[in-house]
C-alpha cells in the first residue's frame, strides 16, 4: 500500500536533507502533469490546491482528480490544501481526505494566528492530517495586499510551542506566486530558525528560487517546497504560443496537451532540484 502521510514524509525528508515538492494542481491537466512527472522520477511529491483552486474547480472536482491520479500512479501523492483561510474550508478538506492542511493566519494578531492554528492541530489529529502554519508574512500569492514581514527566531520558537504544528512556513525574502529565479533569499535566518525549532521548515514562492539557493535551504532544514508559477508558467507559455497566432487553432486539445507536456518537465526539473527522485522507492 502506497503510504500518503504527509507527515512521516516531509519528516524523512527533513532527516534525509531532500524536500518533497507541493505543486498546485489548479485543473485536470496541471493534475494529470503533476503526476506523471512524480511517476517518471520515482518521487513522492504533494498535490495542492488553494482557495481560490477551491473557487475555480470546486472541492469534489479536485478530489474526483486526485482520486484518479492516485489510482494511475504508484507514487505518494499527498493531498494538500495550501494557503487555507478558514476552519470550514479546512474541516470540508479534511473531511474530503486530504492528507495535509495548511491555516494561514499570518496577517492576523499572533494571539489570533496561534488560537485559530491550535482548532485546526485539534481537528486534524483526529484524523491522522498533517499541519502547516506560518508565523511572518510574505507576498501574496493570489492577489492580497503585497506584505512582507520577515519571521524572527524568537517568535517562530514561540508559536511552534504554542501551537504544536507539524511543519512551519516561514518568510525569509521569498516571492510567492512570481516566475524567474532572482530571488534573495536570507539563508542565514534559514540556518538559525532550523536550528531553534523542532520542526522542518517549509518555503512558499519555490518558482523564484535560484537552484544553488535551494540546495543551500535544504541543507539549512527546508524539507517541503511549494511550487505554483513554474506550473502555471508552462501553461501561459504554451496558450501565449498557441493564441499568439495569427490562425490560431480552434481544438484548444492541442495546446492543453503542450503545456501539459512543459509542465510535466517542469515540475521533473524540480524534483530533480530538491533531491527527491527515486525517493518512492
Amino acid at each position: 500500500m502506497i503510504r500518503q502521510d504527509a507527515v512521516y514524509w516531509i519528516k524523512r525528508a527533513h532527516r534525509e536533507h531532500w524536500a518533497i515538492g507541493m505543486f498546485n494542481a489548479h485543473h485536470l491537466e496541471a493534475t494529470q502533469a503533476i503526476a506523471a512527472a512524480a511517476d517518471r522520477a520515482r518521487a513522492p511529491v504533494m498535490l495542492g490546491t488553494t482557495m481560490g483552486g477551491i473557487r475555480h474547480v470546486g472541492l469534489d472536482y479536485f478530489v474526483a482528480m486526485a482520486e484518479v491520479a492516485r489510482r494511475r500512479t504508484d507514487v505518494p501523492l499527498i493531498l494538500h490544501l495550501d494557503h487555507g483561510a478558514d476552519l470550514e474550508t479546512v474541516r470540508a478538506c479534511i473531511e474530503s481526505g486530504f492528507d495535509s492542511v495548511m491555516i494561514d493566519a499570518s496577517t492576523s494578531s499572533y494571539d489570533g494566528n496561534v488560537e485559530l492554528v491550535r482548532r485546526v492541530v485539534a481537528l486534524a489529529r483526529r484524523h491522522g492530517v498533517g499541519v502547516e502554519a506560518q508565523i511572518g508574512e510574505t507576498l501574496a500569492e493570489e492577489g492580497g495586499e503585497v506584505i512582507e514581514r520577515k519571521t524572527t527566531v524568537e517568535e517562530a520558537v514561540k508559536f511552534v510551542a504554542d501551537t504544536g504544528v507539524d511543519y512551519l512556513a516561514v518568510s525569509i525574502g521569498n516571492t510567492p506566486g512570481k516566475l524567474g529565479t532572482g530571488t534573495e533569499i536570507d539563508v542565514p535566518l534559514v540556518r538559525a530558525l532550523a536550528a531553534a525549532l523542532p520542526v522542518p521548515l517549509v518555503l512558499h514562492g519555490g518558482t523564484s528560487v535560484p537552484r544553488a539557493t535551494v540546495a543551500s535551504l535544504i541543507a539549512a532544514g527546508v524539507a517541503k517546497i511549494n511550487i505554483d508559477a513554474a506550473v502555471k508558467g508552462a501553461f501561459r507559455a504554451a496558450l501565449v504560443e498557441a493564441y499568439g497566432a495569427s490562425d490560431p487553432v480552434v481544438d484548444t486539445r492541442a495546446p492543453m496537451a503542450r503545456a501539459r507536456d512543459l509542465a510535466v518537465a517542469a515540475v521533473e526539473e524540480r524534483i530533480d532540484w530538491f533531491g527527491a527522485r527515486g525517493k518512492a522507492g
